[in-house]
């Protein structure tokens, strides 16, 4: 037998979920031949399709089925950490692989693993016990950041602007505009929109945004209104989330059904403030005494 065929060919799967929190990792208390922290991992059987060695494993140590399952270009070798007798192999080769599941609870194989937990990446990564799975996970981590960047990038065609606090915030620049804002608000993030038709949808791109942010956007709504422009005078801004939002075929572009709206009354001399600041001209240049 051949050096490489001492070693069993299998698959590392970083199994994640997609949370309000954002993504968190699955890691299994591992108490078979060895005690620590890794997440699920298991040899290819001989004639068997990766991902359906992928899916049994899934399985076999987790209950779940596979909502979605990525390679990712990384692989390695290792020797097992304690002889077994009777164990053909001496190690595994592996190649990664993420895999998405739903559901929060995790039916574990009780002979090889006592205990789960589902934890951001900073804190799993901490709690794995090999190099090469925390090589592994941050490998993914990373493939999901650079998506999250992208998919910011592809959101940047909105008006948008960021509160005192630094809160993302995107505004649609017309009908056909807003139904594209509409698609991607997420639905427990909050939406704005004057009480009289003629203002962009506006979202923050925040689930728990404080009462601070919540009136920067909602002066920020009603300066950009029909409502404002026509009458000068004070503005009503409805407020509500992203699950609110309903439309029926008939209606038109940019209009939609909205419940359980919470009315903020935006006072004239708000708005007038927010787009001249004080000791700012109108056209940019400040005022000097």
């Amino acid at each position: 037998m051949s050096e490489e065929n001492n070693y069993r060919k299998s698959v590392f799967i970083v199994v994640y979920r997609k949370t309000e929190k954002g993504i968190l990792y699955l890691i299994l208390k591992r108490k078979l031949h060895w005690v620590g922290w890794e997440f699920p991992k298991g040899g290819i059987e001989p004639e068997e399709e990766i991902e359906d060695a992928i899916k049994r494993e899934l399985k076999e140590e987790t209950g779940q089925i596979p909502l979605k399952i990525q390679k990712h270009n990384f692989s390695g070798k290792y020797q097992y950490a304690k002889k077994v007798l009777g164990r053909r192999f001496i190690g595994q080769i592996f190649s990664l692989y993420s895999a998405e599941i739903e559901n929060e609870k995790v039916v574990l194989d009780k002979r090889e693993h006592s205990d789960y937990l589902w934890l951001p990446y900073s804190e799993a990564n901490k709690k794995l016990t090999y190099r090469n799975q925390k090589k592994s996970l941050e490998i993914v981590n990373s493939f999901f950041s650079l998506k999250l960047v992208s998919s910011i990038e592809k959101i940047s065609k909105f008006r948008e602007f960021k509160t005192s606090s630094g809160k993302l915030v995107l505004a649609g620049k017309d009908a056909k505009n807003n139904e594209e804002l509409i698609v991607q608000i997420h639905p427990e993030e909050f939406v704005f929109h004057t009480e009289k038709p003629g203002s962009p949808f506006v979202n923050i791109k925040d689930k728990n945004p404080n009462q601070e942010d919540i009136k920067e956007v909602a002066i920020f709504c009603a300066s950009k209104s029909q409502d404002w422009r026509d009458n000068k005078k004070d503005v009503k801004v409805n407020l509500f989330k992203g699950k609110d939002i309903s439309k029926r075929k008939e209606m038109k572009i940019g209009t939609f059904e909205v419940k359980n709206k919470k009315e903020i009354l935006i006072k004239k001399q708000e708005i007038e403030k927010f787009l001249h600041p004080p000791g700012v001209h109108p056209k940019g240049i400040k005022n000097v005494n």
